[in-house]
């Protein structure tokens, strides 16, 4: 008769209880939804209402796999009404940092000059490349701390770095972190005129990765060079180029050099000077926040047959995006060495 009289009371509540008295017995919510009675999931988002008439809005996936459970059933059960409000979720944005501190043209002389890095470092050891790049980045908007910078020099012999492969991965981690990541520019191989290119990307606000190849003492400045008698032998030196002056009507001008020593932390270096090999362009770096721009795919518009280059031949490919030299063994060889470029 008990029994009965259990079945029969079951009987008539309402479903929402008698299914969440089921899901209760596959395991029960936290205690921090034992009081509610509505629920709403969209978006990835539950909106739950408790018996008080408070509601609050969590993300499903930070919930344990029985809240996920209970909310979703007490949503088909009791569905909260949209009010309205609406769940949006919002992209996020970053403002693009303001490198570009002057740029004027007066008659032929232009004059491009970007920030400073934030903090001025002076290198430990043989670690240029190390503190040309905590430069490059802090430019851009992307500050490296001490902690990031130290673990890169302590795991590495301060004399020749770049000998571990434990340096160079440590390089390569600071340009592919960050929030968002760096967005890096490689100097165009096709590129006739690196020094056009670096003017051209300085003028967008974006600093310049480049090099001393070898013979540094060529590139100082002549006074820093008899106070300092160069005993460094042919090595070579990272720096970093934050501005230019130029001149049309002459073709001269200067680019003012970041360095990373304590005795020579910036000077300008004449574009003669910088000719010849003596100054290597490598990368630029978008300030943080510049949107990447769209890709454009490469189309060939015509090829012309240069010479002979041992067993292949040489030519030149003009595309909507300029002009470079493929080496190939046909000219359908060359297309496709454009076109199919990744």
């Amino acid at each position: 008769m008990n029994a009965s009289r259990s079945l029969v009371r079951l009987g008539s509540l309402p479903l929402l209880v008698i299914s969440l008295l089921l899901a209760g017995s596959a395991g029960a919510e936290s205690a921090r939804f034992s009081n509610a009675i509505k629920a709403r999931i969209e978006k990835g988002y539950a909106v739950v209402q408790f018996a008080d008439g408070t509601r609050t809005m969590v993300p499903m996936a930070s919930l344990s796999e029985e809240d996920r459970t209970f909310l979703t059933a007490l949503g088909n059960q009791s569905p909260l009404a949209h009010g309205k409000s609406e769940v949006v979720v919002a992209k996020e944005t970053f403002n693009v940092k303001k490198t570009i501190q002057v740029a004027t043209v007066v008659g032929p002389l232009e004059t491009v000059q970007l920030c400073p890095p934030s903090v001025p470092r002076n290198q430990l050891g043989a670690t240029c490349m190390l503190y040309g790049r905590v430069h490059w980045l802090d430019i851009a908007g992307y500050p490296v701390d001490n902690a990031s910078i130290y673990r890169i020099s302590n795991n590495a012999n301060p004399d020749h770095p770049w000998t571990d492969p434990r340096y160079y991965q440590g390089l390569a981690a600071l340009t592919t972190t960050g929030r968002p990541p760096p967005l890096i520019h490689n100097l165009p191989p096709q590129e006739e005129d690196p020094f056009e290119w670096t003017r051209g990307e300085l003028r967008k606000g974006r600093p310049i990765l480049a090099a001393f190849p070898k013979e540094t003492w060529q590139a100082l400045p002549p006074g820093f060079v008899a106070a300092h008698p160069w005993n460094g032998g042919s090595v070579g030196h990272q720096v970093v180029i934050n501005g230019f002056t130029w001149n049309r009507e002459t073709k001269q001008g200067t680019f003012h050099i970041i360095n990373s020593w304590e005795e020579l932390y910036e000077f300008d270096l004449k574009t003669e000077a910088a000719q010849g090999g003596a100054l290597v362009i490598e990368q630029s770096l978008s300030p943080r926040g510049e949107i990447p721009p769209p890709t454009e795919k490469e189309v060939v518009k015509s090829i012309t047959f240069l010479r002979v280059a041992g067993k292949t031949n040489l030519y030149e490919v003009e595309t909507n995006l300029g002009k470079r030299k493929v080496a190939a063994t046909s000219e359908d060889g060359a297309r496709a060495l454009v076109e199919n470029a990744k």
